[in-house]
């Protein structure tokens, strides 16, 4: 059975309630990760998949609340059987950052390695593409494409078209209103969009321009839904969001002013069947 499934659906603030941001395309033949952010092997657990299970990695970008779990994934798709090399792709810096990851942890590594006598070597092999211009991808009835969005200034940010069978999904990872995006999600089937909802000032831990800054590089609700009922979306799937916890129906009030299709206000571990 296809779905897709929301595993984390949060932002860098720590929440029991939502996790850092990972999605999950599921299909009988391939399991697509998008992003690693914080709890994703505990929703996977939940949702009933080792991380062993998991085919390809996509990152969207270099934030390090979408990349932090990368290592735990790596060495519990070990320990939960991987036989093939753990796959990445990802922007220009994900084999800096992954290479320094596992060499922190070397020494840890290797204890484990030769003391545990596990005999799936290959599963410690690492894989990692970075994307140049654009990133394709097709396997087994399924069809990938890196879009280019608009998170500066982290550089370079990416999106991703997937086809499952004859359904688009459009994947937003972190941006601002992105044409690139709006091209690519042309009539699909769901688009899973990030958005910014609010953030009240504390003093403690912002100052005014840290409320603009962050605002700038995400997309607000009117962002969302304008881009939304510009691409012709089916259904809008809202997700990361700044901050993860909010007023549901306001945020959906909101967009609906701009946005006539369905809009479903994320949750961790919620499924959309393909």
């Amino acid at each position: 059975m296809n779905r897709i499934v929301l595993l984390g659906t949060g932002c860098p603030s720590p929440s029991h309630i939502r996790y850092g941001p990972s999605t999950l395309i599921s299909t009988e033949k391939l399991k697509i990760l998008i992003d690693a952010g914080s709890g994703v092997t505990q929703r996977l657990s939940e949702f009933g998949l080792a991380p062993s299970e998991i085919d390809i990695i996509l990152i969207t970008h270099l934030h390090s609340d979408h990349i932090v779990d990368l290592y735990q994934l790596y060495i519990s798709g070990w320990h939960t059987g991987r036989t093939k090399p753990f796959k990445i792709v990802g922007p220009k810096g994900i084999k800096k950052f992954f290479d320094k990851t596992v060499e922190a942890f070397v020494d840890e590594l290797n204890l484990r390695v030769e003391w545990e006598k596990r005999p799936n070597h290959e599963a410690l092999d690492i894989d990692i593409s970075e994307i140049d211009s654009e990133f394709v991808y097709e396997s087994m009835g399924i069809k990938i494409r890196s879009i280019e969005v608009q998170h500066q200034p982290v550089e370079p940010a990416y999106g991703y078209q997937i086809f499952v069978d004859d359904k688009k999904i459009s994947y937003s990872g972190d941006t601002r209103y992105s044409i690139n995006l709006e091209k690519a999600s042309k009539n699909a089937e769901y688009l899973i969009h990030e958005v910014f909802v609010n953030l009240n000032f504390d003093e403690k831990r912002m100052t005014e321009d840290t409320l603009e800054n962050v605002k700038a590089y995400h997309s607000t609700p009117k962002d969302v839904g304008i881009l939304a009922q510009a691409a012709n979306v089916k259904k809008l799937i809202l997700n990361h969001f700044v901050p993860p916890v909010f007023d549901e129906e306001s945020l959906k009030a909101e967009i609906s002013n701009y946005y006539t299709g369905e809009i479903i206000v994320g949750k961790d571990l919620d499924e959309f069947f393909l």
